[in-house]
């Protein structure tokens, strides 16, 4: 086929290059809108382009390329993220649940095979190994919830790693004696494999990384070409010994995981780069396989498809209902459990291929193989994402607690005009306790004649501060700083601010093009609450109080904070906070917030709302205070309509008073 001179599929690089990248920017985006978690999203695009879907993409050889790197990445990944002590502290649970996740699903798998659909002996066993192993596909959803390093996250991983090898280990016996009968040769060669391959992970590689990072400290780029380096290398090492590569990155993850530390920024550059770029070109090629067509053709193979898919479930599920019983687990871990281990990928392929090449399992085993995959893909994206919201809510807690630490105001002030209406909102958010000073801020990044601009900064501050006859302290500072979110970011430090305040009185410049730059280097270098104000009016004259929220909101960490805060803002304006959300679950959690803190007086909780029905909520008018409570790009509640409908809003109503929230990380 061919379309305006170009042979389809396509064969040219730089197009196949531009529909992935297509895809990866705009497919979260409709996904996110119709409510289908991005891993599905990613799955299901994969079909599309592929072969069986309009035949954009091929799985070639460079495309396989990209999709091997983006599972090795994401096995790393894991191994990097793993709370070490954690892991070993829970070692034998780890050991408990992976062996119940093969054994479960593999013996589950030879009767149902064997005994239901008639299939030989070999075929059953290795399809039973096949259905016994699993892919931590939807551990990238663990991340954005922030529950990476929880203690039942690190146990499934580690169960992971024990469930992978001992299918590997099935997979490896069941061709040998498929092919030449039962040896012991071949399994004492195998042992040998795995203590050599222990050995040169365990052993040389840390003492090596630990050397080249230290020497080359400060270097990013060579730091993380060495990573990379390290990753594959490791993941040849496996292959060259027969042991599936995945498990060679994964061991990389776990040796290189006290030299990067979490918060450093080659970690940083590692994630960011993995999240973004090559895990999903993995599950992209995940979806590529899949053929749906084949059953139009050949209808009585849906049967089969059905039989292999309830199988993968059911063992899973069983597999993680059992040790839920015994270790006595809550409901969303047990969830979680089977959701983290219900996804098959390259190693379930890997098993399959091997059998098909040997005539062990036909071209139908093959086929559906690929579409269980897809399907059970999509079941670990939704259940992981549903039991890590409430793993979150159970062990944060945030929506039941008060503001845990007294709040510390840091307020840079750029502009003298805007510098009343900042100290007065300090003024109004502040708690009783006059012991805690308020800190305005002034930044130079120009030096010429500085002492003199400090001095008359610093006099009209101190006019300002004693016109306002307030009992709270007001310590002043000034900095010079090459850069000003630099120059806020170190004194937020220094005084160890929990909130940032900033000023915004610019009527006619939109919001995201005035502090674009500014505030989002801010909220990528503090994890500290940051508060904008755009206050046209005087607060005296503010009559209503809307404040609007995102859905999931409830689950981002500084919930309980910037409520407490609000709160107290409501009490000095005795006003209500009129609360819209087009999330029913995160109205229950701030009227539970409300009912438990004993606020909600304070709150006048609407339905669910439209942001349609913006211009009969709000009025355009200096009365009127809306509070967006918004959220940095990578956190849980981050929503792309939720932010044009904010700037918009914004926008739209200029003459009313704007706070937007951004929680604390």
């Amino acid at each position: 086929m061919e379309i305006l001179n170009i042979h389809v599929p396509f064969t040219e690089p730089v197009i196949i290059i531009a529909v992935v990248f297509l895809i990866l920017l705009i497919g979260p985006v409709f996904f996110e809108r119709i409510r289908i978690p991005s891993i599905v999203g990613l799955l299901l695009s994969g079909a599309l382009i592929g072969p069986h879907g309009f035949n954009l993409v091929s799985p070639d050889l460079e495309f396989s390329l990209l999709g091997t790197i983006g599972l090795l990445y994401l096995m790393f990944l894991a191994g990097l993220e793993i709370d070490l002590l954690d892991f070993i502290e829970n070692k034998s649970k780890s050991i408990f649940i992976g062996i119940l996740s093969f054994a479960v699903p593999f013996v589950m798998g030879y009767f149902v095979c064997h005994s239901y659909l008639g299939l030989s002996k070999n075929a059953s066993w290795l399809i039973g190994a096949m259905l016994s192993s699993h892919t931590l596909i939807s551990y990238p959803l663990l991340g954005r919830l922030g529950i990476v390093n929880k203690s039942i996250v690190t146990i499934i991983v580690g169960a992971t790693i024990i469930a992978d090898i001992l299918a590997l280990v099935a997979m490896e016996l069941i061709t040998n004696f498929a092919q030449d009968g039962f040896e012991i040769d071949s399994l004492l060669l195998l042992g040998l494999h795995f203590m050599l391959f222990f050995f040169i992970l365990f052993m040389v590689i840390p003492k090596f990384a630990r050397i080249f990072l230290g020497k080359y400290e400060g270097d990013l780029g060579v730091q993380y070409i060495f990573v990379l380096v390290m990753l594959f290398i490791s993941a040849l090492i496996a292959l060259l010994l027969d042991i599936e590569p995945i498990l060679g990155a994964f061991s990389c993850g776990l040796v290189l995981n006290r030299q990067i530390i979490n918060s450093s920024p080659l970690y940083k550059r590692i994630e960011f780069i993995g999240n973004n770029l090559f895990i999903p070109f993995f599950l992209i090629s995940i979806g590529i396989l899949a053929n749906f067509k084949v059953y139009f053709d050949r209808p009585s193979e849906i049967w089969l498809v059905f039989v292999l898919i309830a199988t993968a479930l059911a063992g899973k599920y069983l597999a993680a209902l059992i040790p839920k019983m015994v270790l006595k687990l809550s409901g969303p871990e047990g969830n979680l459990i089977f959701g983290l281990s219900v996804s098959r990928a390259a190693s379930a392929i890997a098993i399959i291929l091997i059998g098909f090449n040997m005539d062990i399992v036909s071209e139908s085993i093959l086929n559906s193989t690929v579409i269980l995959i897809l399907a059970t893909c999509i079941v670990s994206s939704y259940i992981t994402q549903h039991a890590g919201k409430k793993i979150l809510f159970q062990e944060n807690d945030t929506f039941t607690g008060k503001a845990s630490v007294k709040q510390k105001f840091l307020v840079p002030v750029a502009n003298p005009s805007n510098m009343e209406y900042l100290f007065d909102f300090a003024l109004l958010i502040k708690d009783d306790d006059h012991s805690i000073p308020i800190y305005p801020l002034t930044i130079f990044t120009q030096r010429n004649q500085v002492r003199k601009r400090i001095d008359e900064s610093q006099k009209a501050m101190q006019k300002l501060i004693k016109s306002l006859q307030t009992e709270v302290v007001f310590e002043t500072a000034s900095r010079i700083d090459n850069n000003v979110t630099n120059g806020i970011v170190r004194a937020a430090e220094e005084v160890v601010a929990t909130t940032i305040i900033l000023g915004w009185n610019n009527r006619t410049m939109p919001f995201h093009i005035l502090f674009g730059n500014v505030l989002d280097n801010l909220l990528e270098k503090t994890q500290r609450m940051v508060l904008v104000l755009k206050t046209p009016s005087s607060f005296r004259e503010i009559r209503k109080i809307h404040l609007f929220c995102p859905e999931n909101a409830q689950y981002e960490h500084g919930f309980a904070l910037w409520l407490q805060t609000l709160v107290v803002l409501a009490q000095k304006l005795q006003l209500k906070l009129l609360v819209n959300s087009t999330s029913e679950q995160t109205l229950q959690a701030i009227n539970y917030f409300a009912r438990k803190n004993n606020v909600a007086k304070y709150f006048d909780v609407h339905s669910a709302f439209s942001k349609n029905n913006l211009k009969s909520t709000v009025k355009n008018s200096a009365s009127e205070l809306m509070i967006f409570v918004h959220s940095r790009k990578k956190a849980i509640s981050h929503d792309r309509r939720y932010e044009n409908f904010m700037n918009n809003s914004i926008n739209f109503n200029k003459r009313s008073n704007v706070l937007i929230v951004y929680p604390e990380q």
